[in-house]
């Protein structure tokens, strides 16, 4: 259910290891969520994939296993994709088009035998005396209403669409948007809308440093944005304090002593400068306060552009060597479908291979003994 990334990863695995396989696709073409990926690039892994990088990651390097990366460079060897790293580890197809990784899995699913039920979504699911039947509906007009019997299922819809798991008893976190910007307060942000700068970020929540991440920050209107902000929303709520170090590439004691011979006009953008200015009179109390510039989380902002979506089945309710349910043991779930995200660089499309890889062939092996 679902022919997304997940989806195609476990399609193609269950129907190579002999299955017979049906995707469910609401969309009219299987992977279309791909194209938007890596800002059309797709950044499809990273080759540093720790599960440290991921919520769970006990868990996610129970399903992942050592060969984490290993699996997921191969199985795209196997589609005749060509790979390349760049900066910070992350891996590209080498055309640097997302639309070569969607087609490479589309045509190994075909060959593969896989069948593409596009334009259909599961109405419902219930048990027969002949395994799952699925009722799906036309999500386009004109179509019939049709039923799909099966031995096992795959849910990989994503976290916003939890209904089916929902409708099947399984627990599931509800669905909240992350890897998007953050709205704050605490500089006269419509004035640096559109400006950048390198920094250091901390997360403070009642005195606890939640999270720490380093690099860029896109100034918005309402906030921040950026990878800095992206990988923050995984953790910020609304009342968190963000601690900004605006010069993390030079020490205070360095900053102060440039400031006094050439102000901060080295050391800082002047519109940054100027709105510190206001609280701080000399060039070297702006430059020590860039060290820590203090802002007030009022939570996520820009939500229709998050990149991942939190939440999903439960991953207490999952075994993780096959990700099936154990409260319904014909049932298993993948990619955004499960509580798991990663941070940006490729993690969470390389979670949505593996645990697609996963899945499928778990899938697989239970329709084959039945």
């Amino acid at each position: 259910m679902g022919g997304g990334a997940s989806g195609l990863a476990a399609a193609i695995t269950a129907a190579e290891a002999g299955a017979r396989v049906v995707v469910v696709e609401r969309a009219l073409e299987c992977g279309r969520s791909i194209l938007a990926t890596g800002g059309g690039r797709c950044n499809l892994a990273n080759a540093d994939l720790s599960a440290e990088r991921y919520r769970h990651p006990g868990f996610v390097s129970a399903v992942c296993g050592e060969r984490f990366l290993a699996d997921v460079q191969g199985f795209f060897s196997a589609c005749g994709l060509a790979v390349v790293e760049e900066e910070g580890g992350r891996l590209y197809p080498v055309t640097r088009e997302a639309s070569s990784v969607r087609e490479v899995l589309v045509e190994r699913a075909r060959r593969a035998h896989v069948t593409l039920a596009c334009g259909r979504e599961v109405a419902g699911i219930s048990r027969g005396t002949d395994g799952l039947r699925l009722r799906l509906a036309p999500t386009f007009d004109g179509g019939n209403q049709e039923v799909l019997c099966a031995r096992a299922v795959v849910i990989a819809t994503g976290g916003k669409e939890d209904s089916l798991a929902r409708s099947l008893g399984l627990p599931v976190v509800d669905a909240r948007p992350v890897l998007c910007p953050l709205a704050c307060e605490g500089l006269d942000f419509p004035k640096l809308d559109g400006r950048r700068a390198r920094v250091a970020a901390t997360l403070v929540r009642d005195g606890v440093t939640i999270a720490r991440e380093a690099g860029e920050l896109l100034f918005r209107s309402y906030g921040i944005s950026g990878i800095v902000s992206f990988d923050l929303s995984r953790n910020a709520q609304p009342g968190d304090r963000l601690v900004l170090d605006l010069l993390p590439e030079v020490s205070a004691r360095t900053a102060c002593e440039l400031a006094v011979h050439g102000g901060t006009a080295g050391l800082l953008d002047n519109e940054v400068a100027a709105q510190l200015g206001k609280l701080n009179g000399t060039a070297e109390d702006v430059v020590a306060h860039a060290k820590a510039v203090e802002l007030l989380v009022t939570g996520i902002a820009d939500e229709k552009r998050a990149q991942v979506t939190a939440g999903g089945i439960d991953v207490e309710a999952l075994d993780a060597s096959t990700l099936a349910c154990p409260g319904a043991p014909d049932v298993f779930a993948c990619g955004e479908a499960v509580d798991v995200d990663g941070a940006c660089g490729g993690f969470n499309l390389a979670w949505a291979w593996k645990s697609g890889m996963v899945a499928g062939a778990s899938a697989a092996r239970l329709a084959g003994r039945r």
